[in-house]
């Protein structure tokens, strides 16, 4: 074999050793991604299991909704994920009045912060379609929520929530 010959061969091995690499770093990459969503393979249900449906004579009454405590949570994004999921929100982002991000369950809220207080401070209390504007007095500054209910949040339901902000506000700010 002469010199180039050697030189194709190590050229072609070092390519076999780079598609493997990549191969392998994508397969473990898929695990991780796999194991992080909860989605593992004997978790798969084939069958579709339907829940039994609610008797109509019943009396309709909702849950009691479990109080936020600020104080043992680890960060206000973990306060307020915790508020969200008490809501059934797709997500909160809490901002001042002028427009600046103070706290949010989803990333890259600064956009939608700056956004949607403006149109608070415009006297727009409302949004778009989904979503719903909360005013919430603090230090004599008001502060605006941003929320995106699965559903539309009764009186009582807002009031909660605006008492649930405040104290997490009292916490964390």
């Amino acid at each position: 074999m002469d010199s180039t010959g050697i030189i194709q061969f190590f050229l072609i091995l070092l390519t076999l050793i780079t598609v493997a690499g990549f191969a392998g770093i994508t397969y473990y990459l898929a695990e991780i991604s796999r194991a992080l969503k909860g989605q593992g393979a004997s978790q798969v249900s084939v069958t579709p299991v339907e829940p039994p449906a609610p008797d109509p004579a019943a009396p309709v009454s909702t849950p009691p909704l479990r109080p936020i405590e600020p104080a043992k949570m680890g960060s206000l994004e973990e306060t307020l994920g915790a508020i969200s999921e008490k809501y059934s929100l797709a997500s909160l982002t809490l901002a001042t009045a002028d427009g600046l991000l103070i706290g949010s369950t989803k990333p890259g809220s600064e956009d939608e912060a700056a956004r949607y207080s403006h149109l608070y401070s415009q006297g727009r209390p409302y949004g778009e379609e989904g979503m719903e504007l909360l005013g919430v007095s603090y230090r004599g500054e008001t502060v605006v929520g941003i929320a995106h209910p699965s559903e539309h949040l009764s009186g009582e339901q807002t009031n909660a929530l605006e008492q649930d902000i405040r104290e997490t506000l009292q916490h964390w700010v």
